[in-house]
């Protein structure tokens, strides 16, 4: 995750006639027409139907319309216009993704229920199969530190671990088993940060959005082993936060967030660092701040709960 920012960010981009750019993603040459197609209508907003045509940049001229099946997406430009090749308004939604900061760096004072009931559970890395403990991660798949929109959203009724209140996060039960997954340390950073998602409609397809994820892009969540429906993570919470992914990196330009040397800086050993007015001043970090704050108040509140039950 480190060398993410290093890296091509696109090879594939979408632009409006005026030449502002609408969508892309890193193509590592399994994304298909008709897919990329249903993922730009999370996004985009037009007044007419639309179609997608190849586009020469350097001449900023149209050229053959592209297919809408199940053809590959090949690398390159692309514009957006109506099917006659009409230019037309392109928006795109406000909705912004989830922001949320990485499991790196969430020390609870309370025992991890969610972490070693997850561990229990799967064993492994549920993307590659590594085995190694102390290079894996459990994964929130909706972020504990935006309880207040889980329970809006109604997850806590469809959540049927019956494990004790206290080791599922209270009355939200957002610190279930069915909201974690066991991942590689690495890749638990990239879920963290939306650069891939899991499609429960596709036979748990993982798609990244970024570049830098060619050992998994392509490859199935392993979930088979979990036979028990009340310990199963709910395809909903997948499909909620492949939408993220769409949304972070997808639509648009893509968000420019902060970089893992900032996160390792920011949080160092779990603290925060508030001497940094550079950091804390700007909007994202005002942002990050009121989510480790959440994230602080949720575990206390837990710890409290804990302590009056005994």
């Amino acid at each position: 995750m480190d060398a993410q920012g290093l890296l091509p960010k696109r090879n594939v981009e979408v632009f409006d006639h005026e030449g502002s750019v609408v969508a892309g993603f890193w193509q590592y040459g399994t994304l298909r027409w008709d897919e990329f197609c249903r993922y730009l209508t999370t996004f985009i907003v037009t007044e007419t139907p639309w179609s997608i045509f190849e586009y020469d940049l350097t001449t900023s001229q149209c050229a053959g319309p592209c297919p809408s099946g199940a053809q590959i997406v090949q690398p390159g430009h692309y514009t957006l216009l109506s099917s006659t090749r009409e230019n037309i308004r392109v928006g795109l939604v406000p909705t912004l993704p989830r922001p949320r900061n990485p499991s790196l760096f969430n020390t609870p004072v309370n025992e991890n229920h969610y972490d070693s009931r997850g561990r229990e559970r799967d064993g492994r890395c549920l993307i590659t199969g590594l085995q190694t403990p102390n290079r894996l991660k459990v994964a929130h798949i909706f972020p504990r530190e935006h309880e207040a929109e889980w329970v809006r959203k109604g997850y806590p009724s469809k959540i049927a671990d019956a494990a004790d209140e206290a080791w599922i996060g209270g009355t939200s039960k957002i610190d279930s088993v069915q909201n974690v997954i066991t991942l590689r340390s690495d890749l638990s950073d990239a879920w963290d940060n939306y650069e891939f998602g899991v499609d429960p409609n596709n036979h748990y397809l993982i798609t990244s959005f970024t570049n830098g994820n060619a050992d998994i892009n392509g490859l199935h969540l392993q979930l088979d082993h979990i036979q028990d429906p009340t310990l199963r993570p709910l395809d909903e919470l997948f499909a909620d936060h492949f939408v993220q992914g769409l949304l972070k990196h997808m639509k648009g330009t893509g968000e420019v967030g902060w970089t893992y040397e900032e996160y390792v800086e920011t949080f160092r050993d779990g603290l925060l660092d508030l001497s940094n007015h550079k950091i804390w001043g700007s909007r994202e970090g005002k942002e990050r701040l009121e989510l480790a704050l959440s994230e602080g108040l949720f575990d206390h509140r837990l710890s409290q709960q804990s302590a009056a039950e005994k």
